[in-house]
């Protein structure tokens, strides 16, 4: 089942107020005048949100702080000041299910549903591209699914580019480190691999419909991840050494999509590409891909937002390659 916060919209706004000053201390008197409610009120505010999960100190003199990070999503929480457009209108958070993607799929004929976002605390059978799986720790990462429905403006290439990028640069905001991006859909930090998308689509006579699914590591440690990932995972915690905030960081994700989607729709892909190319460090390098049964070697030119990847063969042409059917097997 979904979970859904029981919290009231007065106490997630003290919850705000705290967060903005982060570790300081906020008096009751001024959350009394910036908030509008009486003295006897906050207190029982304050409890609901350590029923949450908020780690809150609170002394009679100074006020209260916000001294830790919930360990577990809230929709509530997640969606409160989102401030999108259409991504994150309404929100789900599942301690367990089989797929965020599956989740998503479900209500894709239900009318009023564009932009849900889905988020689980852990997956059974996530999924990754081309039929692999993606597996974390329960409560160790961010996994979510969006779902657009009637998308016909977007052709469909640029989705994996635009969840890459609003991925890296949600990242960013929290490593305060550059993130790079590998076509088409790894996205790195530190060299190693830090999260990843998928992006799948169904026809049908009123338009297409996609779910762009991505996978964030948090706060796993080099042990959480099986031993043949040990050498090329990496979470954001083993490269800030501190906590992660999963809250702000599910939050920074459905705005940053939301971005781009606006951007995209308004504007073309020019911005995309170029912010996205900005981060991508597969220009110039040579790679081996498969498509279609059969293995090529070049050196990589560009990534059009729509066609695909461009390589310059060793033979001499030049060949693209569509992201939804190759797969990188090498690179140099």
């Amino acid at each position: 089942m979904g979970r859904v916060s029981s919290n009231g919209k007065s106490g997630l706004s003290v919850l705000e107020m705290l967060r903005r000053h982060k570790s300081h201390w906020v008096s009751t008197e001024a959350m009394q005048l910036a908030l509008g409610f009486s003295n006897s009120a906050i207190p029982s505010h304050i409890e609901e949100l350590r029923e949450m999960g908020h780690e809150i100190e609170g002394i009679p003199v100074r006020g209260y702080r916000l001294v830790g990070h919930p360990k577990a999503l809230s929709s509530e929480l997640i969606a409160y000041g989102l401030g999108t457009d259409r991504i994150g209108k309404q929100v789900l958070v599942y301690d367990s299910t089989e797929s965020t993607n599956d989740v998503a799929w479900h209500y894709v004929a239900e009318a009023g549903y564009d932009g849900l976002s889905v988020f689980a605390e852990y997956q059974r059978a996530g999924r990754g591209r081309m039929g692999r799986t993606w597996s974390a720790p329960k409560g160790s990462s961010i996994l979510c699914s969006v779902l657009l429905q009637k998308e016909q403006q977007i052709p469909a290439g640029v989705f994996p580019l635009l969840a890459g990028l609003a991925t890296a640069t949600t990242m960013e905001k929290q490593s305060e480190s550059r993130v790079h991006i590998r076509w088409p859909n790894d996205v790195i930090l530190a060299g190693r691999k830090v999260a990843g998308t998928i992006v799948e689509s169904r026809s049908s006579v009123s338009g297409n419909a996609y779910v762009i699914g991505i996978g964030i590591n948090c706060s796993q440690r080099e042990q959480d991840f099986q031993d043949d990932l040990r050498e090329t995972a990496i979470s954001l915690r083993q490269v800030s050494g501190r906590e992660i905030d999963r809250l702000s960081l599910a939050q920074e994700l459905l705005r940053q999509l939301d971005h781009w989607i606006s951007v995209v729709k308004t504007a073309g892909t020019l911005d995309l590409h170029t912010k996205w190319m900005e981060r991508c460090d597969d220009i110039g390098r040579r790679i081996t891909v498969a498509s279609n049964r059969q293995t090529f070697c070049g050196r990589v030119m560009d990534v059009n937002p729509e066609k695909g990847l461009l390589l310059q063969l060793d033979s001499g042409p030049i060949k693209i390659f569509d992201g939804a059917t190759t797969t990188v097997l090498e690179r140099s």
